[in-house]
C-alpha cells in the first residue's frame, strides 16, 4: 500500500506540468505569427484614428481582426493557442515582439521617406 501511495503521488506530481505545449497543428511558428501580429498592430493603429471610427462605427472590430487572420490563412483557434503559449513563455514572446517592432519601424520609416 505504501508503494502505491508513493507511485500515485509521483504520478500526480508529474502530471501537473502547467506549461505543456499545445499540439503543433494549433501552434503557429515564429515565422507565421510575426506577419499576423504586424498586420494586427497596423489595424489597431488604423482603428484608433478618427477617420476610421467615422467610416466604420457601425461595424464590429472583430470583423477587421478576422480579416487579418483570413489574409494569413490562420484559424482563430490556432492564433489564440499560439498567443496563449507564448504568453506563458515570455522569453519567446519578447523575441517575437522585437521582430514585430522592427518590421513596424521599417514600415514607418519607408512611409516617412515617401512623404
Amino acid at each position: 500500500m505504501y508503494r502505491f501511495i508513493i507511485f500515485l503521488s509521483f504520478f500526480l506530481f508529474l502530471s501537473c506540468d502547467a506549461k505543456k505545449k499545445p499540439p503543433k497543428k494549433y501552434l503557429l511558428t515564429r515565422d507565421q505569427i510575426i506577419p499576423v501580429l504586424v498586420d494586427l498592430h497596423l489595424t489597431f493603429g488604423i482603428q484608433a484614428t478618427y477617420e476610421f471610427h467615422e467610416l466604420t462605427r457601425l461595424y464590429d472590430s472583430i470583423d477587421v481582426h478576422s480579416a487579418v487572420l483570413k489574409k494569413h490563412n490562420v484559424e482563430k483557434a490556432a492564433f489564440n493557442s499560439t498567443i496563449s503559449y507564448y504568453s506563458d513563455n515570455p522569453e519567446h514572446l519578447i523575441n517575437i515582439y522585437d521582430e514585430v517592432i522592427m518590421q513596424l519601424s521599417k514600415l514607418q520609416d519607408s512611409i516617412k521617406l515617401n512623404e
